[in-house]
């Protein structure tokens, strides 16, 4: 594997670990100041960006992705994007499956896409 698909992959695993232990402040410092979002939950907020992000995630609605287990079912890198497909167990509400893609650019997540749907 390429060193920069590796090292961009050793990122997104770092990113992860911070959002699966709800640590907020780790997962900014892993975000490129210009970042991203195309959730439209995030990208509709005022002031969207790195920030916005953030504030999304801070808001009581998005409180029930830190209450349960994150599990990382795979993971695939290939040169700036890193696919993460995991499965999510709230402690309260359906368990969901999600495929989060990102793109990395200079060490730091740069943009997102996600893909959320419930466990039937």
């Amino acid at each position: 594997m390429p060193q920069a698909t590796e090292d961009n992959r050793r990122l997104i695993v770092e990113l992860v670990t911070c959002f699966g232990q709800g640590d907020l402040e780790g997962l900014t410092r892993l975000l490129h100041e210009d970042f991203v979002s195309h959730n439209p939950g995030v990208r509709n907020r005022p002031g969207a960006g790195r920030q916005a992000f953030i504030d999304h995630l801070r808001s009581p609605a998005a409180q029930v992705l830190f209450t349960g287990k994150l599990d990382v079912q795979q993971m695939i890198a290939d040169a700036e994007h890193v696919a993460v497909h995991s499965r999510l167990s709230p402690a309260e509400g359906p368990e969901l499956m999600i495929v989060d893609i990102f793109r990395v650019d200079q060490g730091r997540v740069a943009e997102h896409w996600d893909v959320i749907q419930q466990v039937p």
